[in-house]
């Protein structure tokens, strides 16, 4: 019966998909996450590797002047489409946490970070017939899913001279699944079915980044991360490893007029790692990943440049885990917002509405996403 449980878990696809997160989050490790500040994300993360509130880049986080606490909150309404039906879907998360300021008297800078590394929210049901002693049974099984994996960062930074900013993290990626399944029987005769199961998951991994700021209006920034492998247990007990991808960045941010931000970059993941592991645990494997994305900040008044600035931007990613052996999942999306600073620049609020649309063959979902941020100056 565990077999079967796991089996099912890894295997299924999605039927009458009630996701609370998303369809693309059913398979392998759950939907990933985008470790990037609202203000990040209105211009389509872009300005991500650069931005030191948000927990990509280490080295990003000489660019914190003083010290900084953020809270980000998102709330996402979806429109979901695959060859069971149609259904419609919200969740609210907080994706990302954050601490960072730099130490006093020094180039260097801290930050203690939680963003999410992937989400597993979800609800899925198939109604079928089988064949029982030669007499055919309406049977109906869901299985649902409630947790994911988070990705807990305590990273530095420290500046050099002409221009160079260097850091790093160390990663503790957590998490589990709750998970239950049920199996019920058009025939009152036959008893329904019901299980309860945890998996949960541990690993570490290093990140490492730098920035060169080359002249007043031109930046690069690179990054390289490993993630190791996670140990996965179900009900405390150890039933494998499945490998976490590296992940490598390039962006670039160009400053070409004094209320004018022009940023672009990409981060490609090698998820492949984990496709024999999760082939052997019976699901569809992993494929690597390529996220693409540009945007800008335009300030009116360049003299206050937290007042209510304009952002705009846009991405492309693909998707980890397939839905269909042998294709991939791709996510398009287009974003813009603003914020604003109060108290002496204390205090402050970002707002950002994003629209998304993602696809697999005859799976696709698009909707609207409204993140906030708060963030506090002490």
């Amino acid at each position: 019966m565990r077999r079967a449980f796991t089996l099912l878990l890894l295997a299924v696809t999605p039927g009458v998909a009630l996701a609370q997160a998303s369809q693309f989050g059913v398979r392998g490790l759950g939907f990933p996450g985008r470790p990037f500040t609202a203000r990040g994300l209105a211009s389509g993360g872009a300005f991500g590797l650069f931005d030191p509130e948000s927990s990509l880049n280490p080295a990003a986080l000489g660019g914190a002047t003083a010290l900084t606490s953020v809270f980000t909150i998102s709330s996402a309404s979806m429109h979901q489409e695959n060859p069971a039906g149609t259904s419609s879907t919200r969740n609210i998360r907080f994706p990302l946490l954050m601490v960072v300021g730099p130490v006093r008297g020094s180039k260097t800078a801290l930050g203690l970070s939680y963003s999410s590394y992937t989400s597993r929210d979800f609800s899925v049901a198939r109604a079928y017939t089988i064949d029982l002693r030669g007499v055919p049974v309406g049977v109906t099984d869901s299985l649902s899913s409630r947790g994911g994996l988070s990705d807990l960062r305590l990273a530095g930074s420290v500046g050099f001279k002409n221009g160079w900013q260097v850091g790093g993290g160390f990663h503790v990626i957590t998490g589990s699944n709750r998970l239950e399944a049920r199996r019920s029987f058009s025939d009152v005769n036959l008893l329904p079915s019901h299980q309860l199961a945890e998996v949960s998951y541990a690993g570490v991994g290093v990140s490492v980044g730098l920035i060169r700021q080359l002249g007043s209006g031109f930046a690069v920034a690179a990054l390289a991360r490993s993630d190791g492998h996670l140990n996965v247990d179900r009900d405390s007990t150890p039933v494998g490893k499945t490998d976490l991808p590296y992940t490598f960045g390039l962006g670039l941010r160009w400053h070409p007029l004094a209320n004018l931000d022009v940023a672009g970059q990409t981060i490609v993941r090698t998820w492949s790692g984990a496709n024999s592991d999760l082939l052997q645990q019976g699901g569809t494997g992993a494929s690597n990943t390529l996220e693409v994305s540009g945007g800008l900040e335009y300030t009116p008044d360049p003299k206050r440049p937290y007042r209510r600035p304009i952002r705009l931007g846009g991405h492309y990613a693909q998707l980890p885990f397939p839905l269909i052996a042998g294709e991939q999942g791709h996510e398009y999306g287009i974003s813009g917002g603003s914020g604003m600073r109060f108290a002496q620049q204390r205090g402050g609020i970002d707002l950002t509405l994003e629209h998304t649309w993602r696809s697999e063959g005859a799976y696709s979902e698009h909707g609207f996403t409204v993140t906030v941020g708060i963030s506090v100056r002490p």
